[in-house]
């Protein structure tokens, strides 16, 4: 397996378990609240772990050159494009956010890296998660091509296999 792909399984395994973290505190946030936002936020994050989980399955099953078909293509279409809006959803975190540090910069007159690290590491870990998210759609589509480029270079017909006996 090409380290490229190596990476991408890393990847996929990372933003696993940053996602399934998130989604349990979107949990907790939902019980102690009863937020309606924390319910579609725990969704969310579930659809991205769901994302992730389902790369790194396509990467340990289907590479090198086995196409991806039948109800693991229809599960896939769905995810893909389901995906989109998770991005929505993950750069409306971010910008969240940065606004929030932008208001906390605001009061104490500084600058933006004048705020506490502490204060920076939300914004960061929503940086990363949105990265990885990015990542990941870009991993799949190039993972699709690559297995169909692959399934039918490598396709080999019976009268192709050396293990037909000929008759002269």
């Amino acid at each position: 397996m090409k380290i490229s792909w190596q990476l991408y399984r890393l990847i996929c395994l990372l933003q696993m378990l940053a996602t399934t973290f998130f989604t349990f505190t979107s949990l907790i946030s939902l019980f102690n609240t009863g937020r309606l936002y924390y319910f579609w936020e725990t969704i969310f994050f579930v659809l991205m772990a769901a994302l992730s989980i389902f790369a790194l399955n396509l990467v340990n099953t289907n590479y090198p050159d086995k196409p991806v078909a039948g109800k693991q293509k229809n599960v896939f279409n769905w995810l893909f494009l389901i995906n989109f809006f998770l991005l929505a959803f993950l750069f409306g975190l971010f910008f969240a956010e940065y606004r929030s540090l932008g208001l906390l910069r605001s009061i104490t007159g500084g600058s933006l890296f004048s705020v506490p690290f502490r204060f920076l590491v939300p914004l960061l870990i929503n940086s990363v998660v949105l990265i990885f998210q990015l990542l990941i759609l870009y991993g799949l589509f190039n993972l699709r091509r690559e297995l169909y480029s692959n399934f039918f270079v490598n396709k080999q017909f019976e009268f192709e296999d050396g293990t037909t006996s000929r008759q002269s």
